[in-house]
């Protein structure tokens, strides 16, 4: 048997389940401070990865590109270093929001910061920014 829906209510029905999609999309990220919990002891690495971006979306800034990569391990060591390294254009009262916030979260050591106006009538910078990120491997 087929059922036949007026057209209306068909189409409530869909905008109302286009609404709660919209909905779900217009989250915003979770709190820097919600991510600096580990789930596990595996994890450590990739929390921080989320709380760098979510940092960076708090204060107003697009990272385009992130590169990361493992440092070799020193023989017998239980540390893992990970290197961050970064360029992105923002507004210098984002940038030190960023950066403020950046330092709060364990572990990580800013060890390069580049900060360059190019043109002096912009309020814009151009940051180049390298990071090391250290962390207990899992036994």
């Amino acid at each position: 048997m087929v059922e036949i829906v007026p057209l209306a209510c068909d189409i409530a029905e869909r905008e109302s389940d286009l609404d709660a999609c919209t909905a779900k999309l217009r989250q915003p990220p979770p709190s820097p401070d919600e991510a600096v919990g580990p789930v596990s002891p595996d994890q450590p690495y990739f929390v921080f990865l989320h709380s760098l971006h979510a940092i960076a979306a708090k204060n107003g800034i697009a990272i385009p590109q992130i590169s990361y990569r493992l440092a070799e391990p020193d023989k017998g060591s239980t540390m893992r270093r990970y290197f961050i390294e970064t360029t992105f254009t923002t507004r210098y009262e984002q940038f030190r929001g960023f950066i403020f916030e950046l330092r709060t979260l364990p572990g990580i050591r800013c060890e390069k910061l580049s900060v360059s106006q190019p043109n002096i009538a912009e309020t814009k910078v151009e940051v180049r920014l390298q990071c090391a990120f250290l962390v207990e491997a899992a036994p």
